[in-house]
């Protein structure tokens, strides 16, 4: 899908879907959970991982890379993507990371750990680039955590030469950069935006759509600050439905692409915008 901002042409691309469960939320009731899911309790579901495709001036850019191909033969597609878009993996300029978690991340390299974007400058906020690949942090307290700080290291490593990190704000001509933490510290939404025209691509605001829209306070295990995450969700839904601002998530349905609407006391995503 191809929608245009202001002069700025974006396209969503799939890198595949992968299988979920209910097991993923945590202080949540249950029975809840299945009743917003809307499918029979035991049902397998899935939820997509989405990248963004941005065509800035003369330049490519790519928020997020996806899984890569060392996760499964359903994910990993985004290369094939990209080439089928006309755009292949050795013409992207810029990769902007909303985070340096697996799904967003490994697809920055082969199975051999070699840089999938040869050409690409990699930007990734400040924070989030101090906790993944600085000095290990204090609440690398779990298994994961520590799993996935070795992982963020090998997939960016081919490209710390040409990485820059940012802070708020502008990052790019057309793209600013928004602190959104919780999910990881410096979890980052990239506010696209071109004449009147504006676009959040915010990464993992959300996982669970079906879910987590109506019921912001429900929490996913991979966040590294549940509460944090919570907060961040509520505010940003708070802002986004004011405003009318469109959104793009790595996890809505695919393309990914359209707008919260507040219900009375809950939300709704609506497709398309």
């Amino acid at each position: 899908m191809r929608r245009k901002i202001g002069d700025i042409d974006m396209t969503a691309l799939s890198d595949g879907p992968f299988p979920a469960t209910l097991d993923t939320l945590i202080e949540f009731d249950r029975a809840e959970a299945q009743r917003l899911l809307g499918k029979p309790r035991g049902t397998p579901f899935f939820l997509p991982v989405n990248s963004y495709l941005l065509k800035l001036g003369s330049k490519w850019a790519l928020v997020d890379t996806g899984c890569g191909p060392t996760v499964g033969p359903e994910l990993g597609q985004l290369p094939s993507r990209l080439r089928e878009a006309g755009v292949p993996p050795e013409a992207i300029d810029i990769i902007l990371l909303t985070h340096i978690h697996p799904d967003h991340a490994m697809g920055l390299v082969d199975a051999t750990g070699a840089a999938i974007f040869p050409n690409a400058e990699l930007i990734v906020h400040e924070v989030e680039a101090n906790f993944w690949l600085g000095r290990e942090p204090a609440s690398a307290t779990t298994e994961r955590i520590r799993r996935n700080i070795g992982k963020a290291r090998h997939a960016t490593a081919p490209y710390r030469e040409r990485m820059r990190t940012v802070y708020d704000g502008e990052a790019l001509p057309g793209v600013s950069a928004m602190l959104l933490p919780g999910h990881t510290p410096g979890h980052t939404g990239w506010v696209i935006h071109s004449g009147r025209d504006s676009v959040l691509i915010w990464g993992d605001v959300v996982h669970i759509p079906a879910i987590q829209v109506a019921r912001p306070e429900a929490a996913f295990e991979y966040d590294v600050d549940p509460q944090a995450a919570r907060e961040t969700r509520q505010r940003t839904f708070d802002m986004v439905s004011a405003d009318r601002l469109c959104v793009a998530g790595a996890h809505l349905d695919f393309p990914g692409i359209g707008t919260i609407v507040r219900t009375g006391a809950s939300y709704r995503f609506e497709p398309g915008a």
